[in-house]
């Protein structure tokens, strides 16, 4: 039954009762017929503010405005249901929307409140598909103790949902020497200012912006001032090109390669999260303008969350860089040259060919590493022209490569 139904049938009710029974109590002379006339009344209109004051003091709050998981996992959502009236609510049906979640547990609740009570709806959802989700609205169904005049709640706060990529495990070498993240280095030149390392007293020559005063006034009994002592690191940013032009996958399987290479790409961020590496991404999809996040800290989180509601089922618009390369491999060269000295830019997608590579490698002049991460049916060399690594996706499995 529709909310709109129940609200015809609790006012048809009322006013059927006050029809009949009003007229019979004041045209009835017979006391023991008024009672009773007086009696159902009292009791019509008493059940009817009963519920209307449920309705006002029922509340839905939720526990999350947004949830973050990786693919395949299990999500948790929690919602309290709260009666914040001096009057107990019995039998109360609450449901949440699952927003498209094929497997849910416990997604259903009766229960009874107290006065100034509350309790805990919590269900759990399978997230089979990556993507953005809205959890909700939140509906509770209920009704006066006699059951005479039910009503029904809809709380339209929501809960964001980003299913990730699934994670995969990678294994890299490093080319040239270049680390993925930041490397440890003896020479001074490389301290980073945003990692401090201890303390230590001052020498002849240090510069005066070194010295840490609060430091100094905490140690005053040493008469000496304390200057900081930074990690010095050698950071090489990571970008990656991730290409989900659906036209330059095989056809028969490029929903399975496109994802996989979706997968491959939050893989790499992940990694190169972890080793504190500075991170950005761009996602080429030929049908849209080209997505790019610039390399810096703590852009795991929108990259993750840009991969997540990533759609590439719109076929791509052709276009072609000012050198008159197409696809891509236009894209990625164009992308390339605005990026900061010593990147490693990384691709991740189909086969370019080799006139594409050998274009790409113009963009080494920019003292970038470049670095192919390549899905295919076929089996290919390790170095592509230019010298450059190519490494072979797994069309499946547990190991990226």
């Amino acid at each position: 039954m529709t909310w709109g139904a129940i609200q015809i049938r609790r006012n048809r009710l009322l006013l059927a009762g006050i029809v009949i029974l009003l007229p019979f109590y004041l045209f009835v002379p017979l006391a023991l017929c008024q009672f009773f006339c007086l009696f159902l009344l009292f009791l019509l209109t008493g059940s009817r503010l009963y519920s209307e004051y449920l309705i006002r003091n029922i509340k839905i709050v939720r526990r999350d405005s947004e949830l973050r998981v990786f693919r395949y996992e299990w999500v948790k959502v929690e919602l309290r249901i709260e009666n914040r009236g001096i009057l107990p609510a019995f039998m109360v049906a609450t449901s949440d929307s699952t927003g498209g979640l094929p497997v849910v547990k416990n997604q259903k609740i009766f229960c009874s409140l107290s006065r100034k009570s509350w309790t805990m709806l919590v269900w759990q959802g399978h997230c089979t598909e990556r993507g953005e989700f809205s959890l909700g609205p939140v509906i509770v169904r209920g009704a006066d103790p006699l059951g005479l005049f039910p009503f029904q709640l809809t709380a339209h706060e929501t809960t964001r949902l980003f299913v990730y990529p699934i994670y995969r495990s990678i294994s890299l070498k490093t080319p040239s020497g270049i680390p993925l993240g930041k490397m440890l280095s003896s020479n001074p030149l490389f301290e980073d200012i945003t990692y401090r390392r201890s303390l230590r007293p001052y020498q002849s020559g240090d510069e005066l912006r070194r010295i840490n005063w609060k430091a100094t006034a905490r140690m005053s009994e040493a008469n000496s001032l304390m200057v900081n002592e930074y990690e010095a690191t050698a950071s090489h940013p990571l970008m990656i090109f991730l290409n989900a032009n659906r036209d330059e996958y095989p056809l028969k399987k490029h929903a399975v390669f496109i994802e996989r290479t979706i997968e491959a790409a939050a893989t790499l961020c992940l990694k190169a999260a972890r080793e504190r590496q500075d991170l950005g991404i761009i996602i080429y999809t030929g049908h849209e303008s080209i997505r790019v996040i610039t390399p810096a800290a703590f852009t795991l989180v929108p990259i993750l969350e840009r991969l997540a509601i990533l759609d590439w089922t719109k076929p791509a618009n052709t276009v072609s860089d000012d050198e008159g390369i197409p696809g891509s491999a236009g894209a990625m060269l164009d992308q390339g040259k605005r990026l900061s000295y010593g990147t490693r830019f990384f691709y991740a997608g189909p086969d370019l060919g080799d006139e594409a590579y050998i274009s790409l490698n113009s963009l080494k002049r920019h003292r970038l590493s470049l670095e192919y991460l390549i899905i295919d049916d076929r089996a290919m060399p390790f170095l592509v022209p230019g010298n450059s690594p190519r490494y072979q996706m797994r069309e499946s499995g547990r190991e990226i490569i």
